[in-house]
């Protein structure tokens, strides 16, 4: 038997791997393209996790702003399913204020009141009524 491989491999092949002349050649096994393409793909996950742990998506409903003396009375635009509470966060003219405390007006409608440092006027506002980071959709246990 000694050397004879019966064939199975190409001469040229088995002197290319018995050579020691190549040992010392370093292997190249990425490129430039690749490094490229990996910084990108680690740098898009990195963004994409601060933001999943530091964002916010928030739930939002339509709302009139009243604004009086300092005092903004909030009416809901349309009916909501969730109901309206003291301590909801409010969006009025692109500031963020804290509602204050509920009140009904005559016909029974749940309104909100909160103190602004806006001009007197009527505003158009959005009522922030659940705000989750996306971080605790992955970490939530069901």
């Amino acid at each position: 038997m000694g050397n004879n491989n019966g064939g199975m491999f190409r001469k040229k092949a088995m002197e290319r791997i018995s050579s020691p002349e190549q040992l010392t050649d370093y292997l190249k096994v990425t490129t430039p393209g690749i490094w490229f393409i990996l910084t990108a793909v680690i740098l898009l996950l990195g963004g994409l996790i601060a933001w999943a742990a530091m964002g916010r998506l928030e739930t939002k409903v339509s709302a009139k702003a009243l604004v009086s003396d300092g005092q903004a009375l909030l009416t809901p635009a349309e009916a909501s399913s969730v109901p309206l509470k003291a301590g909801m966060e409010v969006v009025i003219a692109n500031k963020r204020y804290i509602t204050s405390n509920e009140v009904e007006d005559v016909y029974g409608r749940s309104m909100l009141s909160a103190e602004v440092a806006l001009p007197d006027g009527n505003y158009d506002a959005q009522i922030v009524t659940e705000s989750v980071h996306p971080i605790s959709f992955l970490v939530e246990s069901r």
